[in-house]
């Protein structure tokens, strides 16, 4: 019985002292816990991110911190121009310098020769807005008809016959936004710009072949221009006196491919057959590869690939110091929403010769970005 007692006594007072440390145990972690979650302690911050380790991400309440605090960099507009300049093929572009122009007086004229104007084969719009964390990329048709003092023009006369500036400033009528920035490449300039920044992915939605002068869709069969067989070529000149055209493939259709020389095959398609949606798609994948590619880019890789590219521009007004106060934006376009679609619109297949255009749907553009200004 004694024993019995004396163990019912040491089990008594052990529960007690056991009780106390519980208690004093209980209290600290609660404490510590309290100190994490409150601005009386960092070792969450610490835990979380040791060494100041990158502090985009998931938060300290899960949510993913970059979809809330204040990125570097605001929001941008910025038009992308690809020009349809190829010497390779034409010769007889009107020339750029006034000194030449002067020396071309007595050739224009009814008698005189014609002269090509370099247009715009491709106009796209990014617009980058930090609020939202949203990307929209917007294809124009350069067919698109737009009122201008000279009389109704296309986008793609607009840019030949008044600049970069002035079809910035017509883009920005038919959205209601600011262009904040423009930049304008000769599609023979394609290749560099993809050897800079990484080859571009793209959707190519039509076989394309080349037909001696354009890029167009490529024929159920491609003939092989051979001439081996001079008896057959002979009988077939006698038969009818107007040239076959020779078509070469330049890409095969796929959703999506790796380019860089074969770009301008690409961007200077043109179907006149089915209206302008192959183009656009090929427009708006391009400018999605390469603001992905652009993406994945350090603040000192971006700025030197400004510098190399602005040299192959033909014009553009943005500025190095403009780069880097846009950087993280510019990555942002990995995980911000990114809209690709076209200007809202009609077209219009050309009849009896005349050429198709583009009526804009100007109302409903300036509604869709009502909310970006």
């Amino acid at each position: 019985m004694n024993n019995l007692r004396n163990f019912g006594i040491v089990f008594a007072v052990s529960f007690i002292v056991l009780g106390i440390i519980a208690l004093f145990a209980c209290g600290y972690v609660a404490d510590t816990v309290a100190g994490i979650f409150t601005d009386d302690g960092d070792e969450l911050e610490q835990i979380l991110r040791p060494d100041g380790a990158d502090t985009t991400g998931i938060g300290t309440n899960g949510e993913d911190d970059r979809l809330t605090r204040k990125l570097n960099g605001e929001s941008f507009t910025w038009l992308v121009i690809v020009s349809d300049y190829r010497p390779e093929v034409f010769d007889n572009y009107y020339p750029l310098s006034g000194d030449d122009v002067d020396s071309l007086e007595d050739d224009f004229g009814i008698l005189g020769e014609e002269y090509r104007y370099i247009k715009a084969s491709n106009i796209a719009l990014i617009r980058a807005d930090v609020k939202t964390r949203e990307y929209v990329i917007m294809s124009f048709p350069t067919a698109t008809r737009v009122s201008t003092p000279s009389g109704n023009m296309s986008l793609a006369d607009v840019y030949a016959f008044n600049g970069a500036e002035v079809l910035a400033q017509e883009v920005g009528s038919l959205t209601g936004l600011t262009v904040d920035y423009y930049s304008v490449i000769h599609s023979t300039e394609l290749p560099s710009l993809a050897n800079t920044i990484g080859s571009i992915d793209c959707n190519i939605p039509v076989d394309i072949a080349f037909d001696g002068e354009n890029y167009v869709k490529a024929p159920p069969e491609i003939p092989v221009d051979s001439n081996t067989n001079a008896e057959e070529d002979e009988e077939s000149s006698d038969e009818s006196t107007e040239p076959e055209t020779t078509y070469v493939s330049e890409l095969d259709k796929a959703s999506s491919v790796k380019l860089a020389k074969k770009l301008p095959a690409a961007l200077l398609f043109y179907d006149s057959t089915d209206g302008i949606d192959d183009e656009m798609l090929i427009l708006q994948s391009f400018v999605n590869g390469m603001m992905l590619n652009l993406s994945e880019k350090s603040d000192g890789d971006l700025t030197s690939i400004f510098t190399s590219i602005s040299k192959k521009l033909v014009s553009t007004n943005i500025t190095k110091d403009d780069v880097l106060a846009h950087t993280e934006v510019i990555r942002g376009y990995s995980w911000f929403k990114v809209q690709t679609l076209t200007y809202p619109g009609r077209y219009i297949t050309g009849r009896q010769g005349r050429d198709g255009y583009y009526n804009p749907d100007i109302d409903a553009a300036i509604s869709f970005f009502a909310s970006y200004r």
